[in-house]
């Protein structure tokens, strides 16, 4: 067989399998067939290495096998480019002759620079096969600019890393992004930036466009349009006059690219000369401090005069939406009409060239923005008020059916009904689509829109995987409470900024935010919520006392609150599980089920299910344990919740291992690790790490996370041949209150140093919280250290 031919099947063989590990032993008979090298694994290892030379997705290894993961499309997410673009030439020229990175245009507002951007990408993207980024960064609008990590989460997102991957840290978005652009072409047009920021790759093959007002490194200032040009551009419009009327309407139009446009379409059905009168007279606005403002405001004023009173009430309105674009909902919300007769108004905006349509959206330059928010009236806090109502009650109801159910604010009186969904699929589009503008909202809204819009959105934003929005809109959220004293407010985001740091493994942080929260709860349903998430994070670092103490008070306060009462009951239980009651930790995990089953609450079911197979697993019950972690695995996959998959995964492969299933156990443990990867899941990682041997690496991290039942389960595997370990685990063990291990670690100690009398007392901890197999590991053990039959001596 040909060495390509190997190269193929190699290939076939992995992308059969696409995003799952393939195991050596499979691909080595797919190359090989019957026939393999004398050592099949170098020589796989040397294929390989030629195949990822020549394709373009990536190969991992893992500890089984490799595994093919498939590089997504490339990005295409360049704006369309302007037909009518004339002029110019000269730059273009210049531009794309360059070899430089960067290619900075630079020029006042009106100018043209996005026009000439946009004409430069297009003319240039074919040398980037790898894709296109594009962010318009409203570095000098009205409203909120994209922030650096806003704008990075969204480039890192659509170069194929997972919500839940995208770090909250902009060192580490910088490190990544510039990791994804390693090895590709892409081409960044980046729009209305302040500055040159990071978001310009510096990476060798990629280039970046970047526009501003400001002066850049390297730029290339525009100047207003040469005569030729301007005139150039009316014969496009096919604007009817003598060349004397197009030469004063140029002149009128300070010859900016934007004035002109926004008199062609006034022009469409206008005479010239009326035109020309109107604009010679007294209704140009007084300049603002920018060079050629007045002709552009001139051109703005006409325009504006020129409308309906009903299209001029909407373009007003319009200043308010807090998006870089918008849709006719949103509109209608505004314009207090139908959806049909908002579409009708937009149009007359569209024709008069106050509004740009991009597909089914539309935008307002920041210049037009600024100027309808001049316009605007004293409606203008109602229509606020309206869409953020239309905002917040749609959020809500998406939220209800598409995100992980959470405790949320009373709900405000709102003065309308937003969008309702027939399906959860169509709440998750509606989320997806509106997530940039909802986080622009929160932080544009009047409290106590802006608490309550956060509140709404923490569900689908933390265990959604978009971590950035959340810290933004948590950020924005809590800064509006605080500043209007409203102390429910602030204990809501507090709680949210608690998930949101657990979500990420800052545990310490996390338990911060839920004991400000807590001290500043005004309800026994709140305070019982912060202490069930204390609980469960101290659960998690380890600290098996002091959840024990968190969640029986919390038990105690939402007995009548269903909901909340399912969760402590398992969360409760899965600490006395840790502390070695697992019998009494199965009660409450049945109790869990009972209610769960009662109220209708699927989720809650599937984990105390999943709860209840660990406690089955200590208790060395492994077809109890197979049968409740299987139940919860199908749970979790009919409900969607693929966030939870992984960790039941890990569970399911650590009962494999002690049923003696190694390659179940493997395989198992490689497909928790993928997705614990792909949702950022640092402490499933470690589980799976430990079960696929790779005992280092989860120490390490269960040390960066502050994980210690992971670390000392990962330290179990080493701690029978190393009897400081051993030593130094049972005291840790014994001073975390982690008593479910401390058979174990007797048995590791006394294996360690033969030492009977650790092995005893491991034995009888053992029968005592009935953990079978290691009382069974303990009596074999024993067994081989009885005295010889000639009556010599085993001392240790």
């Amino acid at each position: 067989m040909s060495g390509e031919s190997r190269q193929a099947a190699l290939h076939r063989a992995l992308a059969a399998q696409a995003g799952q590990p393939v195991l050596f032993g499979d691909l080595v008979s797919a190359v090989w067939g019957d026939d393999p090298p004398s050592n099949p694994l170098p020589a796989l290892r040397n294929l390989v290495k030629r195949l990822r030379q020549s394709v373009d997705d990536e190969i991992v290894t893992d500890a089984s096998g490799y595994r093919l993961v498939v590089r997504p499309p490339a990005p295409q997410q360049l704006p369309a480019d302007l037909l009518d673009f004339v002029g110019r030439e000269d730059e273009l020229a210049a531009l794309e002759a360059s070899e430089a990175r960067v290619h900075a245009i630079t020029g006042p507002p009106g100018i043209g620079k996005t026009a000439l951007a946009v004409r430069l990408a297009h003319r240039i993207r074919d040398r980037f096969p790898d894709g296109q980024l594009h962010v318009d960064l409203r570095g000098f609008a009205t409203g909120p600019a994209v922030t650096l990590e806003q704008a990075l989460g969204r480039f890192l997102r659509a170069l194929g890393v997972p919500p839940a991957k995208v770090p909250l840290d902009l060192d580490e978005q910088v490190e990544l992004y510039r990791a994804k652009l390693k090895g590709r072409r892409v081409l960044v047009l980046l729009d209305n930036a302040a500055e040159l920021s990071p978001l310009v790759p510096g990476v060798e093959g990629c280039t970046a466009i970047v526009t501003s007002r400001n002066e850049l490194q390297g730029q290339i200032r525009l100047d207003v349009l040469a005569g030729h040009e301007a005139t150039q551009l009316l014969d496009r419009w096919q604007i009817e006059g003598s060349r004397e009327d197009h030469a004063e309407l140029i002149k009128l139009c300070a010859r900016l690219p934007l004035a002109l446009r926004i008199a062609g379409a006034q022009l469409a059905d206008r005479h010239l000369p009326d035109y020309l009168a109107d604009l010679r007279g007294g209704g140009r606005l007084d300049a603002l401090e920018i060079e050629g403002d007045a002709a552009v405001r001139a051109a703005f004023a006409l325009s504006y005069k020129a409308l309906p009173d009903d299209a001029r009430k909407l373009f007003g309105l319009l200043s308010v939406h807090p998006g870089t674009d918008f849709d006719l909902p949103d509109t209608a919300v505004l314009s207090e009409r139908s959806t049909e007769d908002t579409a009708g108004l937009v149009d007359v905006l569209v024709r008069a060239g106050l509004v740009q349509r991009a597909d089914e959206r539309f935008q307002l330059h920041d210049l037009i923005r600024l100027f309808a928010s001049e316009q605007m009236g004293a409606e203008g806090p109602a229509a606020v008020r309206r869409l953020m109502s239309y905002y917040l009650d749609t959020a809500l109801h998406a939220s209800d059916l598409a995100a992980t159910p959470i405790k949320r604010l009373d709900r405000l009186p709102l003065e309308l009904t937003g969008r309702r969904f027939e399906s959860s699929a169509q709440a998750q589009e509606w989320l997806d689509e509106k997530r940039s503008t909802l986080v622009a909202a929160v932080a544009a809204a009047p409290h106590p829109f802006s608490v309550h819009l956060a509140d709404s959105l923490r569900g689908y934003l933390i265990y959604g995987g978009y971590q950035l929005e959340a810290d933004a809109s948590l950020a924005a959220g809590l800064a509006s409470a605080r500043g209007e004293g409203d102390v429910d407010g602030e204990t809501a985001m507090l709680n949210g900024r608690g998930q949101l740091y657990s979500m990420r493994g800052s545990f310490s942080e996390s338990l911060e935010a839920y004991r400000e929260a807590a001290g500043l709860a005004t309800s026994d349903s709140m305070r019982a919520t912060l202490l069930t998430n204390m609980g469960a994070l101290k659960r998690e670092t380890g600290d098996l006392t002091g959840a024990l103490a968190d969640l029986e008070e919390a038990l105690r306060m939402a007995r009548g609150e269903p909901p909340l009462h399912v969760t402590v009951l398992f969360i409760l239980g899965s600490v006395l599980g840790a502390r070695a009651e697992l019998r009494k930790a199965i009660r409450y995990f049945e109790e869990a089920m009972r209610l769960g089953e009662e109220h209708g609450f699927k989720i809650k079911i599937a984990v105390a299910r999943e709860s209840m197979g660990l406690a089955f697993l200590e208790l060395g019950q492994y077809d109890e344990a197979l049968r409740h972690l299987e139940a919860a695995l199908a749970d979790y996959e009919e409900l969607k919740v693929a966030r939870a998959v992984p960790n039941v995964l890990v569970n399911l492969a650590d009962t494999a291992a002690a049923t003696g299933d190694a390659e179940q156990a493997q395989s198992l443990a490689s497909r928790a690790l993928e997705g614990a990867r792909e949702n950022d899941d640092a402490r499933t990682r470690v589980d799976a790490l430990i079960v696929l041997g790779d005992v280092e690496a989860a120490v390490e991290l269960a040390n960066r996370i502050n994980y210690p039942i992971g670390r000392h389960k990962a330290q179990l595997l080493l701690a029978g041949q190393d009897a400081e370990l051993a030593s130094e685990l049972l005291r840790d063990v014994r001073d975390n209150g982690d008593l479910l291990t401390e058979a174990k670690a007797l048995l590791a100690l006394a294996e360690a140093t033969g030492d009977a009398a650790a092995a005893r007392e491991a034995l009888e901890l053992a029968k005592e919280r009935e953990q079978s197999a290691v009382a069974a590991r303990a009596e074999t053990f024993l067994g081989s250290a009885q005295p010889p039959a000639n009556g010599g001596s085993t001392s240790s």
